[in-house]
């Protein structure tokens, strides 16, 4: 018989990130409080006082109990219980698998990178470049209003060409791996929520106030409004619920 040792799998060491450990704890309270398929669950401003956590954290824990089938949201009325079991959790990360970054810890990392890559666009991207920008945006602002399940590919194509114009091939990879986060199951159910038709508006409008800084040269607005456009994006995901207007 042979005397090699068989080596066994190292368990994984990656710490739980919040809206994991958060979407956990909201999964407990079901049990804990015997809610069935059909009950509904406390709003999330209630949540994120209960368990001591900010609201958007609270959210972002919601949507992956939403992507993973374990509750409903239904648009102006609340959150339901749409499946819960006693058992093991089921949720990616209790399996062994990694959703990933959650939507809000990839909005914090854009904040840091995308507005200083506009500023350096200001200045370094060439004309070539600006108008395709600009023709990017132009074609947002005649297909977005007819669009059903929005899907943003347009907006992956303007952000990434306008990191590549910042001159930084590190960070533009950055803000690649960033915008095809964007594809999970959790964006996904997110963007159902969020996404009406004036948020469409107004994301075409803050996309060509950037065009029209980089046309100036203008470092400072460039950066501006593209810190601008990602508060507001943010407001509109983790903010209080929208109106479909």
């Amino acid at each position: 018989m042979s005397g090699a040792v068989v080596p066994v799998p190292a368990k994984s060491t990656r710490s739980r990130r919040m809206y994991e450990q958060i979407a956990e704890d909201v999964r407990g309270l079901i049990l804990e409080r015997g809610l069935k398929p059909g009950d509904r669950l406390p709003a999330e401003r209630d949540l994120a006082t209960h368990f001591g956590v900010s609201r958007p954290s609270v959210r972002e824990a919601m949507i992956a109990l939403e992507a993973a089938g374990v509750i409903e949201v239904r648009t102006g009325d609340g959150t339901y219980v749409r499946n819960v079991s006693s058992g093991p959790s089921l949720m990616p990360w209790a399996i062994g698998g990694d959703p990933g970054p959650g939507p809000l810890e990839q909005f914090h990392a854009r904040r840091l990178i995308e507005p200083e890559l506009a500023a350096r666009a200001a200045i370094m991207a060439t004309s070539a470049e600006i108008a395709a920008l600009r023709e990017l945006v132009d074609e947002m602002a005649e297909v977005y209003p007819t669009l059903g399940d929005f899907d943003d590919t347009l907006g992956h194509a303007f952000h990434t060409a306008l990191a590549r114009a910042g001159r930084n091939g590190i960070l533009a990879q950055l803000v690649e791996h960033l915008w095809d986060l964007r594809d999970s199951e959790m964006w996904r159910h997110l963007r159902r929520r969020v996404v009406t038709p004036k948020n469409r508006r107004r994301v075409v409008v803050d996309r060509r106030n950037i065009v029209e800084a980089l046309q100036t040269h203008d470092a400072r607005r460039a950066r501006a409004e593209m810190t601008a456009l990602l508060e507001r994006a943010e407001q509109r995901y983790f903010g209080e619920e929208p109106a479909d207007t």
